[in-house]
């Protein structure tokens, strides 16, 4: 049988797991005072214990696979050697094995040494935004235009980034959108490592979009009921907390950082003397995500159409 310290690091690593938030809900546009007035918290507190919980299951996992690897180097050569007993010790020392091979892969993802972003084989315009955004992100640039000139780029973070970028494709005047991750301090950060909280990274949306259609200021408000009622709750966005959910508005240009500006007063308003969290802050470099994120819930069915009415579903 497995040591008990084996197992109590295995139980311990999944209830860590289980109980980090993040689970999320259905959400749709919520534009009234009424909506916004509602679930105004600050949940610092548990935002503490949501940082805790990503340090401590990254020392479970270590802890694991030392505990794992341990049992292997020592009950392996006995093994061999035939100094214990075979019938009982090969489940153990097999046990050993998977966990510490799970315990080096998981803690490989969350350095993002396994499972590193392809953006040669990212999607391409007209479907997505991701390819393009890839090319920019390992040149360094942040850019305010397309490629081509024709569009202008913006960056939003509502949370799960998949409804954000739903939202957003269904706006007329949005020609592309990609999901990834931005304002951290990690180069082309993994889906792990963002979720481990340690990269500083939060879930984003960049489009490019046509001005003669649609408004910088019509694509900021957008970004404001999507989060409503949580543009007062720090790094929450309905049930997704952490800092990688954290909402915000990040600029390109000055004109977008003075249009940013007057939206926000206008929302400032709206919630009264509650300050609004959400960040505004200049643009950094945007990586795009995994492939398998980009149009996330269009690929599951959900419309993308322009001024399509149907509920937003990220989870369910």
């Amino acid at each position: 049988m497995p040591s008990r310290s084996l197992l109590l690091a295995t139980v311990l690593v999944v209830t860590v797991s289980a109980f980090s938030p993040s689970a999320g809900a259905s959400y749709s546009l919520r534009t009234n005072a009424a909506a916004a007035a509602s679930t105004r918290v600050h949940p610092q507190p548990q935002m503490v214990l949501t940082n805790l919980a990503s340090s401590i299951n990254t020392i479970l996992y270590a802890t694991l696979g030392l505990v794992a690897g341990n049992g292997l180097v020592t009950k392996l050569p006995q093994l061999l050697d035939g100094t214990i007993t075979a019938g009982v010790q090969i489940g153990d020392v097999a046990v050993d094995g998977v966990l510490a091979v799970v315990a080096v892969v998981q803690l490989g993802k969350m350095a993002g040494v396994i499972g590193k972003v392809d953006y040669a084989a990212l999607e391409g315009l007209p479907k997505s935004f991701a390819y393009e955004a890839g090319e920019r992100a390992l040149a360094g640039e942040v850019s305010a235009m397309s490629k081509d000139g024709r569009y202008e780029v913006a960056t939003f973070a509502g949370g799960c980034f998949w409804g954000t970028e739903l939202h957003f494709q269904r706006i007329p005047g949005v020609v592309a959108t990609c999901v990834g991750y931005t304002q951290g301090s990690v180069d082309a950060p993994t889906y792990e490592q963002v979720c481990s909280g340690t990269s500083g990274h939060t879930e984003a949306t960049q489009l490019i979009y046509d001005p003669a259609i649609t408004t910088y200021s019509e694509l900021c408000e957008t970004l404001f009921k999507t989060i409503a009622p949580d543009a007062t709750a720090l790094n929450r966005k309905g049930n997704d907390r952490g800092t990688q959910y954290r909402h915000g508005i990040y600029t390109h240009t000055t004109a977008q950082a003075e249009a940013a500006a007057s939206v926000f007063a206008s929302e400032q308003r709206m919630y009264g003397t509650e300050p609004i969290v959400t960040e505004c802050k200049p643009a950094t470099v945007f990586w795009p995500a995994e492939g398998y994120h980009q149009r996330y819930l269009e690929k599951g069915g959900q419309s993308a159409a322009k001024n399509a009415r149907e509920n937003v579903r990220c989870y369910g």
